[in-house]
């Protein structure tokens, strides 16, 4: 009996000596994979889609992440700019963030796999500073320009020696590309091109050899390219209507059909196709704005003021060509904000052909037309001071552009006889600035 009990209590302890080390070994393997194990893969691509000016939207890519022997578990992206950071677990969608300020930015991903091990990668994204196209005559001829939104380092993107260029607008959301208009090089005419912002890749769309077209404006989505042309009657003072063609230059036709009147200044809604513009039909004197509704396929008039609104402007030479623009017409056109909201005009305060002329802001419905002043003051960021007619002063001002960093609007004013410079209204103080002290300044370029 004692005999069968300890081999009983032997076996017993085998057994149990037996599990045991299949738990050990057990542990051991799992803690061989962990040990022995391959790290994840980090991998992150970011663009930018062209655009280099504040504020930009990065796309950031991390769909190339991967776990050789596993699965992802989590992924950490940090912005570099002290923003929060991106978490999560499905590595699949891409990520966008916007950087507001300019400057040098490593975002660094870090990817944990179901094991606990890591990976990490960075990209370094370069953001450049808001930016401000525009037109100058330094010389003999006006060339378009590029400055930084406070007024430095202003330099010539293109300079064609005895010709004009004018009317420079922004690609849309990109900001990487110029349409303008240009004279050509017989004195017979004006056309619209392209070219990148710093001034390759011209390319002219247009080809017309005794009528203009000018002030083109891009589409929302970059596919199209509004502008004025007087080509129904080469040339005519009185037929000029808005055309459109395709980004590259073809499928020209006309968009608005205003004969007797004429209709100039077409501006793109940063939204849609809409298209506003500037027309003297059915004005109470001078001219109005008008919008082409893309949804309806007509145009209806939004904006009826006294005087001049719209294309307000003092009476300004250009070239040898001449615009040719129609009796009493300026060359400033309506600017939308970039969120679509607001858009800012010039207005003749009278309908007297020497009256001033300065900046209004109305909502996109063409309803609560008001000062660029009344405007400043009345913004929720605004924290100045400012006096009266500080802001809608004695001189003209016309040609509005938003500043697309939300921190002001541009636009050009008189100063003294017969100079015109560009100025910046900020948002936050209401002061005025001066951006510019040499030369003829005109079209700061609207990018919305």
């Amino acid at each position: 009996m004692f005999v069968t009990r300890a081999k009983a209590g032997r076996r017993n302890w085998r057994l149990a000596a037996v599990i045991c080390l299949l738990a050990l070994m057990a542990m051991g393997l799992a803690a061989c994979r962990g040990f022995f194990g391959q790290a994840p893969i980090a991998l992150l691509v970011s663009d930018a889609a062209g655009d280099q000016e504040v504020p930009i939207t990065i796309t950031f890519d991390i769909s190339g992440s991967s776990d050789p022997d596993g699965t992802i578990a989590t992924y950490d992206l940090d912005y570099g700019d002290g923003s929060t950071h991106a978490k999560g677990t499905d590595v699949a969608p891409e990520l966008d963030h916007e950087y507001g300020v300019a400057g040098t930015y490593t975002a660094l991903l870090t990817i944990t796999d179901n094991d606990g091990r890591t990976d990490m990668i960075s990209s370094v994204v370069t953001i450049g500073p808001a930016m401000i196209t525009f037109a100058a005559q330094r010389a003999t001829q006006f060339d378009i320009f590029r400055m930084q939104a406070d007024g430095t380092n202003q330099g010539a993107v293109v300079s064609t020696p005895l010709y004009d260029e004018l009317f420079p607008d922004l690609l849309r959301g990109t900001r990487d590309k110029i349409a303008y208009a240009a004279e050509n090089g017989a004195d017979t005419s004006w056309n619209i091109w392209t070219m990148t912002v710093a001034g390759g890749s011209l390319n002219q769309l247009t080809t017309q050899t005794l009528s203009n077209q000018i002030q083109p404006s891009w589409s929302f989505d970059g596919s199209k390219i509004a502008y004025a042309s007087n080509a129904a009657q080469t040339p005519s003072a009185m037929t000029w209507e808005i055309y459109t063609m395709t980004a590259l230059g073809g499928s020209q036709a006309k968009l608005t059909t205003q004969t007797p009147s004429w209709a100039i200044a077409p501006a793109y809604s940063p939204l849609n196709n809409d298209v506003l513009f500037v027309s003297n039909k059915d004005a109470t004197t001078g001219s109005s704005i008008w919008i082409w509704k893309a949804g309806v396929g007509a145009s209806e008039l939004y904006d009826s003021g006294v005087g001049r609104s719209g294309d307000a402007s003092p009476v300004i030479v250009v070239g040898s060509t001449g615009l040719e623009l129609p009796a009493l017409a300026g060359i400033s056109k309506p600017a939308w904000s970039p969120d679509g909201t607001k858009i800012a005009f010039s207005r003749a305060r009278t309908d007297l052909v020497d009256a001033i002329i300065d900046i209004y802001v109305m909502d996109a419905d063409g309803t609560d037309v008001e000062s660029l002043e009344a405007y400043v003051t009345g913004l929720a960021s605004y924290t100045g001071s400012i006096t009266a007619a500080t802001i809608t002063s004695a001189d003209d001002e016309f040609c509005p552009y938003w500043l697309e960093d939300g921190s002001g609007l541009v636009f050009v004013k008189v100063v003294g006889a017969g100079g015109f410079h560009v100025y910046k209204v900020s948002f936050t103080e209401g002061s005025v600035t001066p951006l510019t002290a040499t030369g003829v300044n005109l079209s700061p370029a609207s990018n919305r």
